[in-house]
């Protein structure tokens, strides 16, 4: 076989004789060339494939997986959003009780007569202490720091069930104070007939007197012994203008002779509080107030109520 090779239009061509031997291993040369070239690009796309390139179906299940990841994101947030609603309900929850506690620790100190300076319910407490390395608590996790939330909120509760308790226990005896009996019925006055026989100022007779007089100036106060509640109050045969106070437990006062009253059935009246004014209505002499005690309806010696000490 004879093979001519011309580099350009007038250039020189050169001749070059092939026989069939030297055209079977020139062929056998290129397909051996072909083979070898086809065999590295197959291992180098394969091997790509296996370091980073992505099938279809690699990417598919990617995809997949991403979705799962983002559903799964939105239900922690989800949960957390509910978990935070009700963190903020109970916190908001603490925050009544805590007003509800400072409106009754005030009771208290003002119900105890206890000092405002010491027991200052608006300030926030001192607090302090020394900073001690290596006695720092870990941080709480969400579950942990609901629990104590809910610790507190129980603490708190059983701190106003005391404290409604205390409460109570003052008011009864605030109330038991408001109600014992002690004391004059006129702020300014003396006594000018005592409890018992005497001579009756109009008849001159022996007489028994169920009360005891005190002599005051005219249109001055005639005031409660004690709290109570307004049975009586007019007119009523030699009283005069009277009124009567329950006081509870078998407990009435009676105060007559009065000017004019200041209370009226119904009324509930308090320790110390002005009732009347001093007269002499019904059978008198002279400005004073007639002042009785009766306990389980009878009269009793009013002495005794008068000169004993308030609590």
């Amino acid at each position: 076989m004879k093979v001519i090779v011309v580099r350009h239009p007038h250039g020189k061509s050169r001749t070059f004789y092939m026989d069939g031997a030297r055209v079977v291993w020139g062929a056998g040369l290129v397909c051996a060339f072909l083979l070898a070239a086809g065999f590295f690009l197959g291992w180098y796309f394969i091997n790509l494939n296996s370091t980073g390139t992505l099938t279809r179906a690699e990417l598919e299940n990617w995809n997949s997986a991403l979705e799962e990841q983002r559903q799964d994101v939105e239900k922690i947030r989800s949960a957390t959003t509910i978990e935070m609603d009700a963190l903020a309900v109970q916190v908001a929850r603490i925050q009544g009780q805590l007003m509800r506690l400072d409106a009754l620790g005030d009771r208290l100190v003002t119900m105890a007569d206890l000092s405002g300076d010491e027991f200052n319910f608006g300030e926030v407490p001192a607090l302090g202490g020394p900073d001690e390395a290596g006695d720092t608590v870990p941080s709480l996790h969400m579950p942990a720091f609901t629990e104590q939330i809910d610790a507190l909120t129980a603490r708190i509760d059983q701190r106003s069930e005391q404290l409604e308790v205390l409460e109570s226990l003052l008011l009864d005896k605030n109330l038991q104070d408001d109600v014992y009996l002690a004391g004059r019925p006129v702020r300014k006055g003396w006594m000018s007939s005592a409890y018992g026989k005497r001579a009756d100022p109009f008849t001159g007779r022996q007489s028994w007197h169920k009360g005891v007089d005190f002599a005051a100036k005219d249109g001055s106060d005639v005031i409660a012994v004690g709290s109570g509640v307004v049975t009586w109050s007019g007119y009523k045969g030699g009283y005069g203008l009277l009124v009567e106070i329950n006081h509870g437990n078998g407990y009435v006062t009676r105060y007559s002779h009065n000017k004019s009253n200041l209370v009226k059935v119904g009324d509930i009246v308090s320790k110390g509080q002005a009732i009347s004014l001093v007269g002499s209505s019904g059978r008198s002499t002279g400005p004073h107030v007639h002042f009785e005690v009766l306990v389980n309806g009878r009269q009793v010696n009013p002495s005794r109520y008068i000169y004993r000490a308030s609590r």
